[in-house]
């Protein structure tokens, strides 16, 4: 059966001195099923272009609607929804990662 879970980067994967600005959402990503990580928000991350991703094969239900561009991100904010099945929930790590986009191709 699978469970309701909130996309943060949370669980160490931020560092206090971190400044991740949100850009804007990769709506294609959400309401399907993907096996592999998927890009869920494209983000500034410390002055460089990043993207946000899943960490686990889930369900992108939902996105936070309250998210406006330009608004910090921190480990508590509630980036968007996802199901999953139990055993793929990433317990005691990030539900969330973030990985910095190669500026040449604008490939992560």
């Amino acid at each position: 059966m699978p469970f309701s879970c909130k996309f943060q980067l949370n669980n160490g994967e931020l560092q206090p001195t971190d400044e991740v600005i949100f850009e804007h959402f990769i709506e294609s990503s959400f309401g399907e099923f993907h096996q592999e990580k998927v890009k869920i928000a494209k983000v500034i991350f410390n002055g460089q272009q990043a993207a946000i991703y899943s960490n686990c094969p889930c369900f992108p239900s939902s996105i936070n609607t309250k998210l406006q561009k330009g608004q910090l991100i921190n480990s508590n904010t509630e980036i968007g929804y996802f199901s999953a099945n139990g055993e793929d929930i990433p317990y005691d790590k990030p539900y969330a990662k973030i990985q910095l986009i190669n500026s040449a191709n604008g490939q992560v």
